[in-house]
């Protein structure tokens, strides 16, 4: 990853999860404008910590094609067929092309993602979506080192104090789950609604927080509670709840994770990560309708009813 010493760039640092990012890009880019969903998290100086992640944004032109690597996936649920994952010795290579203008964008990062620098076209109008979701990669990858994992979840914060995550395959219904808790128990409110943080901090305790990336609902907030359960959706013609254990509670988690599956380092990182999170937070699955005694039931499954502020019965 090479940057013309000439080039002249400004740092920019958020704080997203108790982890640092560094971004570092033109003096000239509005950066607020470029990426509202971060100015929440942004900081004004950063502390004496080494940044878990410093990502370069250039206004240059990529690496060709045939200098990319080893093709690894083209399979991207955001991206489809425009979507590139390549290995090279020494780096991943991230590429998106443009469906329809002969634009494209390159991010190169390090085997750790501790590095990263992102090749693309300013005039885009796409840019603020692509750096995000780029961000969001390195963010995903990097945090692994630190006992954190980003998680594809719906999560709901009771009282400002516990968070419950809800899992599922796309169109299971997570979102719509969460409103029900925020139509139908007391105290509840929405922490994010796509792609949340799971950490194990120094004190051995898993939190949940708030990020930058929220899906298609504007929910970027800064704060943390700490995880009281995931609860995996399926639907179905009734409503039932049933608690999983030991290696169940890790499969039942384990697909709404962040992590390369085929690499060893941090597939290996993040399953380690997981076991250790899930011996110590509630895991159930629950069968359920989209109506209110499916949010009153997975509530007094994690809370009781006294907690949840209900006595609707199962």
């Amino acid at each position: 990853m090479k940057i013309n010493p000439r080039t002249t760039l400004t740092s920019l640092f958020y704080e997203i999860a108790g982890l640092q990012l560094e971004l570092r890009l033109s003096p000239t880019v509005n950066v607020d404008m470029l990426l509202p969903s971060f100015t929440g998290f942004r900081i004004n100086v950063a502390n004496d910590r080494i940044p878990a992640a410093t990502v370069t944004l250039l206004e240059s032109e990529p690496p060709e094609e045939n200098e990319m690597g080893v093709l690894r996936s083209d399979i991207s649920v955001v991206w489809g067929d425009n979507f590139r994952f390549y290995e090279r010795e020494n780096t991943f290579v991230t590429q998106i092309k443009h469906p329809v203008k002969e634009m494209q964008w390159v991010m190169e990062s390090t085997r750790d993602f501790k590095e990263s620098v992102i090749y693309g076209n300013a005039k885009d109008p796409r840019m603020g979506e692509l750096v995000s979701w780029l961000l969001m990669v390195v963010f995903g990858q990097a945090g692994l080192q630190y006992q954190l994992i980003l998680i594809h979840a719906s999560v709901i914060a009771h009282r400002a104090e516990h968070g419950v995550a809800f899992l599922g395959k796309s169109g299971t219904g997570k979102s719509t789950h969460s409103k029900l808790w925020l139509q139908h128990i007391p105290e509840t409110a929405l922490l994010n609604d796509d792609n949340p943080a799971v950490r194990i901090e120094d004190n051995d305790q898993v939190f949940i927080y708030g990020t930058p990336w929220s899906g298609k609902t504007p929910c970027y907030k800064n704060s943390k509670v700490e995880l009281k359960a995931f609860v995996r959706l399926e639907q179905a013609p009734y409503n039932r709840f049933t608690k999983q254990e030991n290696m169940h509670s890790l499969i039942a988690v384990l697909p709404s994770c962040t992590a390369i599956r085929w690499n060893k380092t941090l597939f290996q990182t993040m399953t380690n990560t997981l076991s250790r999170i899930v011996g110590k937070v509630m895991v159930g699955q629950l069968e359920c309708l989209p109506d209110a005694q499916a949010a009153y039931m997975s509530s007094k499954a994690v809370f009781g009813s006294k907690a949840a502020g209900h006595t609707g019965e199962n």
